[in-house]
């Protein structure tokens, strides 16, 4: 993508608040604005612009704790910021990855603009016109069933580190997709006449109501030997993040707009190893983090014959609970390579135990690939020397 082109993106549609503004303040934002049109909301502190505030993390702020009291600044997603002087659709794409927002702040002079997601796929999608959707889709797919609570959702969602649930009915067959955004729309959103926090029966027996009355449908899904192309072709058409991968209605894969920039990252600028480390609520010094990617590298040079050309994505994220000084962590471990996509999630306590122990699910992952390979290699083997 031309660099000019890629400015012309910018706008300035945003809003902006204050991180000692409560949580019940922000979320009434979201009723007022156009859900045609895109939209964020940025924080900003002491005058600065610190990061943005997500629609799902003002969801679970209003879920788990009083939304009265707690401040934005609590959670808030402390995002980078590019310099029009250094734009790149690489850097663009990399800020979409690492921040996981649907935007990107860069500094233009004195003044703020905003890369919105779509509007750079929509500039990108011919890019992925030979690429198929087995190759880049995440085949480890998380579903509920519809009769299942929001509350379940919910659960699932934070136990997964995800922000979407596939439905499916009694025959595992995909009805549609809940996510952060229908919970919000549809159980808390002031649309429903409720104030949030007002007692905690109301909002119990509210998140009681089953996943079918609140999920996305009719399901929108792609088939495996779809270009990537005609994914971002459906997800622009219909405004949605997601698309499932389905087979007679069986839901074989997902893919996100995440695992399309992923995969315009390692396309982009090519290399025989990515390691790429995003963090939630954890600060790496330079050590840790020189130790954590030296941890991944060493895994993928592990599997290099086998794996060929690969990136690998970590994904590490802090949870409140300690033990014995050390915090829980959530790490999700992606790697995309020639023999597809790998994915993992994994907790321990301590960053170091976790990711160790995540590396060793990816590890089982890959060896059992691996075998299937050999043992489906042997089988043909065995036919052409009889027949």
């Amino acid at each position: 993508m031309d660099i000019e082109v890629l400015k012309e993106l910018i706008r300035d549609e945003y809003e902006v608040v204050d991180a000692i503004e409560t949580i019940s303040k922000v979320v009434p934002m979201l009723e007022k604005f156009d859900p045609d049109k895109a939209h964020a909301i940025l924080v900003k502190e002491s005058g600065k612009i610190i990061g943005v505030i997500r629609e799902k993390d003002l969801m679970r702020g209003s879920l788990m704790v009083n939304p009265h009291e707690t401040k934005i600044k609590n959670f808030v997603v402390r995002t980078g910021i590019i310099d029009i002087n250094e734009l790149t659709p690489e850097k663009v794409a990399r800020r979409f990855v690492e921040d996981s927002t649907p935007f990107v702040i860069v500094k233009v002079g004195k003044k703020i603009g905003l890369i919105y997601i779509n509007d750079f796929l929509e500039k990108s999608e011919k890019d992925f016109r030979k690429m198929k959707v087995r190759e880049i889709m995440n085949p480890n797919i998380i579903t509920i069933h519809n009769y299942d609570s929001a509350a379940k959702a919910l659960a699932t969602m934070r136990k997964y580190g995800i922000d979407r649930i596939i439905v499916v009915d009694e025959n595992n067959k995909a009805q549609g997709i809940v996510t952060g955004k229908d919970i919000i729309d549809r159980v808390i959103s002031p649309r429903k006449s409720q104030t949030l926090g007002d007692g905690s029966g109301e909002k119990n027996k509210t998140l009681s109501i089953m996943v079918d009355s609140i999920m996305s449908y009719p399901l929108i899904a792609v088939q495996r030997n779809d270009s990537v192309m005609k994914v971002v072709e459906v997800m622009l058409k219909n405004k949605i993040s997601s698309v499932v991968v389905a087979k007679d209605s069986i839901p074989e894969g997902i893919i996100i707009k995440k695992d399309i920039l992923e995969t315009y990252l390692k396309e982009a600028a090519p290399s025989e190893i990515t390691v790429q480390i995003m963090t939630k609520d954890v600060e790496l010094d330079e050590f840790d983090r020189v130790r954590i990617v030296n941890d991944l590298e060493k895994f993928v040079n592990k599997f290099k014959d086998f794996l060929g050309q690969s990136v690998l994505f970590a994904y590490i994220k802090r949870h409140k609970e300690t033990f014995r000084g050390l915090p829980l962590i959530y790490v999700r471990l992606r790697l995309s390579s020639e023999k597809g996509v790998f994915f993992v999630t994994g907790e321990s306590w301590g960053v170091e135990f976790a990711v160790n122990a995540t590396l060793k699910k990816l590890e089982r992952e890959v060896l059992q690939e691996k075998e299937i390979l050999l043992d489906n290699r042997m089988v043909k083997r065995f036919y052409e020397e009889i027949f």
